[in-house]
């Protein structure tokens, strides 16, 4: 054998030790591409940046997916889109955990004659649902075949109709959260039986009747940035108001300038009193109108405040009304959305709601549409179901008996990528790639067409769902029924078709532009003009309200309701087995890894339980326990539920500590009026079961004990401080004072960096908590280490409750980077030491885990390794190879992202020039949906950062301690109502 020369050597290793990672993006990802050959947009050690479309949830936020090394590590929001303009809820951060679930089924599975799922090539599953396929279609059984998707639009809807066509088949698309009450309301007052898009933006006064447009409504990410540009105050000192009417304090009610905290299915009294008040008298089945006496008697709202909230709407010039739409809070939700509707339409404005632009979301299944496909299965009317992005048995009211009807289809093939309730019963899974992985497009309203590609290469042998499709419709209807060759040729030839009104002069370059741009988007044609004035009145007109509802007993819980809402982190429970998402504590109750039951402190006192008591919830339906939390956010006489936890072992490992069950085991068998389930049910009884099960909690306090953390200010003093200095001492050397300083001050370069966080614009979404563990390698601890406070998280939202409305004041809290910082100088390794920059850094490989530094933090935002906290195989995928991965003995915490510093740094040096004012942003900076957080250089006076603390609502957060922080907070600005 020849020597190899050491050029042949290193060539060689290279080879071997990098081809197995190269999955990037191009035409070159069908075979292992060696770096010595590497494709043009894999440059080693840097990252290349790729547009898709989030398809987490309906809203369908544009994404850019960070490739590093062939594979995904990040994603951030895309700023060309106008959905999300460049922001990411913490379900989109956790998006990328998705491909790396290390639950996910590898390959395709068969169903054997012992009804045990065993491994099978995509050969032999193809074959088994190709030949049943063509029987049918000999048989020429039309109708006896189902396609049950999620919301699909675009090549993929198009394609799957195509496929169920050839076959005789039916294409149905469910939608847990399907608004059908909304559709109906809308359809009633404006004869438009769809949801429109709508413009929080352009309102001028807000009124929510249950629609918790920050947590899951439509599109929380824009509805977020729309609501923060409607609240903040504009020139003159002038704040729009918000009001939320509900039964619970939610996260989108804890923003709400007041919350009107109603017995559950009372809200549209409120709305008939308001209807009333503006002398158009709603009434009532027997004829009574909705007086504020009688309101009064019956939610507790005094007069004086309804004529505060209908003046403020009679003087609006741009009101906007919404109602949630569904029946999760309100059992009366119908009556409720037709009411809010009828307020709408008596508004002047026609620019909060667009009719011309609606949501895609209009055109899935109604809930009663469901129960019809289950009373067909139940009677064997069908033969084959296929199901995609639905989970049935999960989702659907166990009364309703899905899991048997399913039992009795002769083939149900599924194409989930994880295990969930629905397909541990397919007999044949063909997993799919996630959305991550594939070629698409998807259209969350109509205005915006959103581009889906791969961002890296397949991480199991999964296929794309157009790819099997073409592939099993070549095999029983033959090439010309299916003349696409793959996904990528099926979006590319839809394209050019000339979607969306493009023209084809160019298609090559408008295909480039599209895909680099991560869509197309028109300026919808606006059609609200005139459309509420001229619909409203004919059906709305017709329209009777029901009766009074029965009002609960003083004293007595035999007519408690029960409620549920999807949350922030889960939306409808797709995403629980995202560890990410698991760790990050509620908003509300700052609860993570369980379910719980909420009680008002009313209603757990009259039960006799206290936190973390086993509760017994009965319907006529079904029973559930669960452990009590008391919340001082909900009404009495109900208990609450957030939607989304109690699945089965099916969903995987990260559902293993959820103690509590599914709420839709107690929830009717029946529809409402419009079509929907009935999520809110009364009465339920209430008992104490016994045993106690100990809740993970993040908050040490609900509350701040006068130590005025989380600071605000009224609107008259906002109005009244203009000109005058902030309370503040600059960590720079002019906010050095020799009779006050003990240390010397510290010189800094070209750079002093800070941040600011504007606690006005706050709404406790977490969204900078989740990006923050996805850029900077943070730990999963699980419940039992949170229990022990072993927590990671670099960045935490504390929530305290007050006396006065509003009720909720929300705090991030972070490494404040002291110029005078206690823990630097109480190491005895100098692990945390001051840099030329002025960041606080912590050296890992000094540290000696003494702890000194830890307690020496008055803002407790240290964390220490307890252990090595591995990240299950694959999900070490994802670890940001620019920060270290922590071990046992390490003390950690916020960097400001300083790998972000260093290459923008690098960057700015190369180009002899120093760095711009948000060139760069921190991971928990740049996620945010509201602008929260905005980071930049302390010695620029023309800096975003450096303008913003010179208000005169700017303060430090235990600045009398004259640490000198370099996070400054702006205090809530409080418009009392």
């Amino acid at each position: 054998m020849s020597k190899l020369s050491r050029r042949q050597f290193l060539k060689a290793a290279c080879v071997a030790g990098t081809s197995a990672l190269v999955v990037g993006c191009t035409d070159m990802t069908t075979k292992l591409i060696p770096y010595v050959t590497a494709p043009e947009d894999i440059v080693p050690g840097e990252a290349t940046w790729y547009a898709t479309t989030c398809r987490e949830c309906p809203a369908g936020c544009g994404l850019l997916a960070k490739n590093r090394d062939g594979h995904i590590i990040k994603v951030e929001g895309n700023p060309a889109h106008p959905v999300n303009t460049g922001k990411v809820c913490p379900r989109g951060q956790a998006s990328v955990q998705g491909i790396y679930n290390p639950d996910r089924y590898p390959q395709p599975f068969t169903r054997n004659s012992r009804n045990k799922l065993t491994r099978a090539s995509w050969k032999d599953a193809e074959q088994i649902l190709v030949q049943k396929l063509i029987q049918l279609k000999q048989a020429n059984k039309k109708g006896r075949i189902v396609f049950l998707t999620g919301l699909v639009t675009g090549s993929r809807k198009e394609l799957i109709g195509r496929w169920s066509s050839a076959l005789g088949g039916e294409h149905l698309m469910y939608e847990p959260i399907a608004y059908e009450v909304l559709r109906k309301a809308n359809q009633v007052v404006f004869a438009k039986p769809l949801i429109p898009t709508y413009r929080i933006d352009q309102a001028d006064f807000l009124l929510s009747f249950g629609a918790n447009f920050l947590e899951y409504w439509i599109s929380n990410v824009q509805f977020t940035r729309q609501f923060a540009q409607f609240h903040e105050p504009k020139p003159g000192g002038v704040k729009n108001i918000f009001v939320y009417v509900g039964p619970r304090l939610s996260m989108t009610a804890a923003n709400a300038d007041h919350w009107l905290g109603v017995p559950a299915g009372t809200e549209s009294l409120v709305a008939q009193a308001l209807l009333g008040m503006a002398a158009k008298h709603a009434r009532t089945g027997p004829g009574q109108e909705i007086t504020p006496d009688l309101l009064q008697t019956h939610t507790g709202v005094s007069p004086e405040r309804l004529r505060f909230i209908a003046n403020e709407l009679s003087k609006a010039k741009n009101p906007l009304i919404l109602s949630e739409g569904a029946t999760f809070q309100d059992p009366n939700a119908f009556q409720t959305a037709v009411a809010a509707n009828m307020l709408q339409s008596n508004s002047p404005s026609r620019t909060t709601i667009d009719w011309g632009d609606p949501v895609s979301l209009s055109d899935v299944l109604y809930a009663a549409q469901m129960k019809e496909l289950t009373d067909r299965m139940a009677s064997g009317e069908i033969d084959v179901l296929a199901i995609d992005s639905a989970n049935p048995i999960f989702h659907l009211p166990a009364s309703w008996g899905f899991e048997k009807a399913l039992q009795r289809v002769p083939l149900i093939v599924s194409f989930s990528s994880y295990p969930d309730e629905t397909s541990s019963f397919a007999h044949i899974i063909m997993p799919t790639h996630t959305f991550l992985e594939s070629w698409g497009n998807y259209s969350p309203r109509s205005s915006v067409n959103g581009v889906l590609q791969p961002v890296m290469g397949p991480m199991f042998a999964t296929r794309s769902l157009e790819d099997i499709l073409l592939s099993t419709g070549k095999q029983f209807s033959g090439n010309e029924a299916f003349p696409e060759k793959d996904a990528y040729d099926l979006v590319r030839k839809f394209w050019s078709k000339g979607g969306k009104g493009q023209a084809a002069a160019d298609t090559d370059t408008l295909w480039e532009e599209y895909v680099q741009r991560g869509g197309v988007w028109t300026t919808s044609k606006d059609e609200s003009s005139g459309a509420q004035a001229a619909a409203a009145g004919r059906g709305a007109a017709e329209f009777r309200f029901s009766a009074l509802p029965e009002m609960p007993a003083e004293g007595s819980l035999k007519t408690c309701a029960f409620i549920t809402y999807p949350t922030t982190q889960f939306f409808d429970g797709r995403m629980a087995n995202r560890p990410f998402l698991e760790e990050m504590p509620d908003p509300m109750t700052m609860v993570p890894w369980e379910g719980w039951l909420e009680a008002s402190p009313r209603t757990a006192e009259l039960l006799g339980v206290k936190q973390g008591d086993m509760l017994t919830v009965q319907s006529s339906n079904g029973t559930l326990d669960g452990p009590v939390y008391i919340y001082p956010g909900l009404v009495d006489y109900a208990v609450a539920m957030p939607f989304g936890r109690g699945h089965s072992d099916s969903f995987g490992r990260y559902v293993a500590d959820d103690k509590i069950g599914n709420p839709l085991r107690l929830i009717s068998s029946q529809t409402d009026a419009a079509g929907g389930l009935v999520w809110s049910i009364a009465p339920v009884s209430l008992k104490k079961k016994g045993g106690f099960i100990g809740l993970a909690r993040a908050d040490g306090s609900g509350y701040q004990h006068q130590r005025r953390l989380a600071r605000d200010i009224s609107l008259n003093e906002f109005r009244n401080s203009t000109g005058e200095k902030p309370d503040i001492v600059m960590p720079l050397p002019e906010g050095w004072r020799e009779d006050v300083d003990f240390y010397p001050k510290h010189h800094h370069g070209d750079y002093r960096w800070g941040m600011a966080v504007d606690l006005d614009r706050c709404i406790g979404c977490q969204a900078c908590v989740v990006a923050c563990y996805a850029e900077n390698n943070v730990g999963i601890v699980g419940k039992e280490n949170f229990l022990k406070g072993r927590e990671m998280s670099w960045i935490h939202i504390e929530r305290y409750f007050e006396q006065d409305q509003p009720l909720v004041r929300f705090l991030p809290v972070l490494c404040q980077h002291c110029d005078e910082a206690p823990c630097e100088s109480v190491c005895p390794v100098f692990a945390p030491n001051h840099s030329e920059e002025g960041i606080n850094n912590q050296v890992y490989n000094r540290c000696l885990g003494t702890r000194f530094c830890n307690q020496n933090c008055p803002w407790k935002v240290r964390r220490f390794n307890w252990f090595t906290f591995h990240h299950d195989k694959p999900l070490n995928w994802q670890l940001n190879p620019d920060v270290t991965v922590r071990e046992k003995g390490v003390m950690e915490k916020c960097s400001f992202c300083i790998q972000r510093i260093s290459d923008a740094r690098t960057k700015a040096i190369s180009e002899h020039r120093l760095i711009r004012d948000l060139e760069f942003q921190p991971a928990c900076a740049q996620t945010c949906p509201a602008d929260v957080l905005v980071f930049g250089n302390l010695k620029d006076p023309n800096s975003r950062v450096s303008q913003l603390i010179r208000q005169a609502r700017t303060y430090q957060l235990l600045g009398g301690l004259n640490t000198k922080p370099a996070v400054f907070y702006l205090k809530k600005i409080i418009h009392q109502v």
